[in-house]
């Protein structure tokens, strides 16, 4: 890696992030977190944001993946942390969505309704057909309908009505 062209790299480094993701899926943390470390040091490497072949590979996005990892393991505390550290505005509007979306995940796993929502918001307003038809919003949104019981706030029973889950 270290003596190849900044496009291998973030191919490299964008595999790995790839590999992170479908392991924290499978629920394999150690392959998880494996790759992220690789994806780390080929950001690294790099030194800066990227888009080479359109992966928008760098620091932040390896950092933006950390924290989807996270939330995929059921580890929102450390999503959390890791979301703190992120500014994702060089990214396009679907990437920092999709940030968000997780950052609304690790939040419903805490069962912070507000927290999730407000997130949830702030990434319609990037991109509404992403949010309102992402399998995993209509889920959150769902959920957290259903763990209001009675009384939904406001701003979730909004949110639900626009993404068309109530």
């Amino acid at each position: 890696m270290s003596d190849g062209t900044s496009e291998g790299v973030s191919l490299y480094g964008a595999l790995n992030l790839v590999r992170a993701v479908i392991a924290s899926r499978r629920g394999d943390g150690p392959t998880a977190w494996q790759a992220m470390g690789k994806a780390e040091r080929a950001a690294a490497v790099l030194g800066a944001d990227r888009n080479d072949f359109n992966t928008e590979f760098g620091p932040t996005n390896v950092a933006l993946h950390a924290v989807a990892v996270a939330v995929e393991l059921g580890e929102s505390g450390e999503a959390l942390r890791r979301a703190a550290a992120v500014n994702g505005d060089s990214l396009s509007p679907e990437r920092r969505a999709r940030f968000l979306i997780d950052v609304a995940r690790a939040y419903g796993q805490r069962r912070d309704t507000a927290a999730a929502v407000a997130s949830l918001k702030a990434a319609y307003e990037l991109t509404p057909e992403q949010v309102s038809y992402h399998p995993l919003v209509r889920e959150l949104v769902r959920d957290l309908v259903r763990r209001a019981r009675r009384r939904p706030n406001r701003e979730l029973l909004r949110l639900a009505q626009s993404i068309g889950v109530v």
